[in-house]
């Protein structure tokens, strides 16, 4: 609805800068969703844009950061939703549930003085009718568990890129965590999520022997950090200003 563009990039770096102090330089584009260090001196990010200027200044700082020796940078594909009208009373509903979208209808009944069977109704409106996603993940990298991307190139001339993004999500559902494909190239980065180094291997494994796979690269995930959202702050302002 904010007519926004996504980008995922991987930035090769030439090891002179810690680790937190280059994220946080990533993140310093207001463009930045999330940043992380990878092994091997690399750092993903992804970002949101509006219209080529924007993409244009966000690369070209991307580029021209101190330590990065190559950015690979992707306009990805991803599902945009629909357009709807949110009224008034939508934007009630979603006020208690920017502050904790794990709140009970119950609870937001009580916070905006609807009923629970109203408020169960309209975010019911709100999930069908494409314009919001709401979703439930744990949390990256919790514990002892260990966050790695999977660069995978696949053979355009046996799969397209949703048999690859379908096959991830059946055989690897729990340790899958994000997928992102790439516009412009037959290249997919996937985000998983493994207990130890064994799962890891036998997963990574299993992906390289997919018929439809090329080659994979993994980088392992070493520190994570998520920024302010366009969208996000978007939807607050119209909660803000639409709710009361």
């Amino acid at each position: 609805m904010t007519e926004t563009d996504f980008m995922f990039g991987l930035l090769s770096t030439d090891g002179s800068r810690d680790d937190e102090e280059m994220v946080d330089a990533i993140g310093a584009s207001q463009n930045i969703l999330a940043a992380a260090a990878y092994s091997d001196g690399y750092y993903a990010f992804v970002a949101e844009y509006q219209g080529a200027e924007e993409q244009q200044q966000l690369a070209t700082y991307l580029r021209t950061l101190e330590s990065v020796t190559n950015a690979e940078l992707h306009t990805i594909i991803r599902n945009w939703g629909s357009k709807m009208s949110l009224t008034k009373t939508h934007l009630r509903v979603l006020e208690p549930l920017l502050t904790d979208p794990r709140l009970p209808i119950v609870d937001v009944a009580q916070a905006t003085g609807l009923t629970a069977r109203r408020v169960r109704r309209l975010i019911r409106e709100l999930e069908e009718g494409g314009a919001l996603r709401f979703s439930a993940l744990p949390e990256l990298g919790a514990a002892t568990s260990l966050p790695y991307i999977v660069r995978i190139t696949w053979n355009e001339q046996t799969a397209t890129y949703s048999t690859i993004t379908e096959w991830l999500l059946k055989d690897f559902p729990l340790a899958h965590w994000e997928t992102y494909v790439s516009a412009a190239e037959p290249v997919i980065y996937t985000l998983l999520v493994a207990d130890d180094i064994t799962e890891l291997t036998e997963t990574t494994r299993a992906i390289r022997r997919n018929e439809h796979v090329t080659s994979i690269k993994i980088i392992l995930g070493l520190y994570h950090k998520y920024f302010s959202s366009h969208r996000f702050e978007t939807l607050k302002r119209m909660v803000k200003e639409g709710s009361h």
